[in-house]
């Protein structure tokens, strides 16, 4: 079993978006020079105002067209520790990001709380190269999900390796081109339908992910940038790529960096928090109770 989830889980297929991505900036890059030496500086001028303006006019858009949680004290009032039923949609596709460490282990921990055995699944793990430890443990959290479910409630699933943003003691001059690796072979992560749902059966049912879901560190915001900036350039539907970010269970005061960066650019569809003081202090946030905490041993 161990090794069939690991095979599942290796086979990351090649990156086939982020050449095109490469020679895409490339072309810009030679027709922003071109244009540098014969269009006149009010063109230019022109045409980064109007870029500027249909970004900032998608972007608030969008934001108009997100339905509106309940928050402050009637959210955090509430105990419904139900899971929504979507056994009967014809396609439910998860994409998670898995940090390193903590963070890894509140995101299965949260999975593990929120399961749902239902055929119509798909589950895509983003990790970061080098992260082996978190390879391993979603081959034991997998695993341990088709012990329990060995027929097809157990889902499908698949992952990606991405370039790690920033690391540990990496100058801060040399992230913008770390930051940008990550978000061009994030492209693959995000719109690469799965190999195990292919369209020739299910259409655009799992073409792009219905939910990213992260709780940071910089990589999951990298990702999130990249899928709202896909939406707001309309390439893929404004339905798809729902981004849900949900701070660390250790912060329970103040939020983490990645955290203001969510809160501040409201790229995320819904911000959430797990300890109620923080959630009154954070306006716009949603309190959802202690969802990565480790649950206790039965009995």
């Amino acid at each position: 079993m161990e090794r069939i989830v690991r095979e599942m889980i290796e086979d990351f297929g090649p990156d086939r978006f982020a050449i095109f991505v490469y020679l895409g900036l490339v072309a810009i890059g030679i027709i922003s020079i071109a244009a540098f030496f014969f269009l006149p500086w009010s063109w230019m001028i022109a045409v980064v105002v109007v870029l500027i303006t249909f970004v900032v006019w998608r972007h608030f858009s969008l934001r108009r067209q997100r339905p509106r949680p309940e928050t402050g004290r009637r959210w955090i009032s509430r105990r419904d520790p139900s899971t929504p039923n979507t056994a009967g949609l014809p396609a439910v596709y998860f994409l998670y990001i898995l940090g390193s460490g903590g963070h890894t282990s509140e995101m299965l921990e949260t999975i593990k709380r929120k399961f749902a055995p239902q055929a119509n699944a798909h589950r895509r793990y983003l990790v970061t190269t080098g992260d082996q430890d978190s390879l391993n443990r979603v081959v034991k959290l997998e695993c341990l999900i088709k012990r329990c479910f060995p027929d097809r409630r157990a889902g499908t699933l698949d992952a990606f390796q991405v370039p790690r943003a920033r690391r540990v003691h990496q100058p801060f001059w040399t992230a913008p081109f770390t930051c940008l690796n990550t978000a061009i072979h994030a492209i693959n992560a995000l719109t690469r339908e799965p190999d195990a749902r292919p369209a020739l059966q299910h259409g655009n049912a799992f073409k792009y992910p219905h939910v990213v879901l992260t709780n940071g560190p910089a990589t999951g915001f990298i990702v999130c940038l990249v899928a709202h900036l896909l939406k707001v350039f309309g390439l893929v539907p404004r339905d798809r790529l729902k981004m849900v970010y949900v701070e660390s269970w250790a912060r329970s005061r103040s939020l983490s960096l990645t955290g203001r960066l969510f809160l501040w650019s409201r790229v995320a569809d819904m911000f959430c928090v797990q300890h109620e003081e923080l959630a009154r202090a954070t306006p716009g946030a949603v309190y959802v109770g202690q969802v990565a905490a480790r649950l206790a041993p039965p009995g």
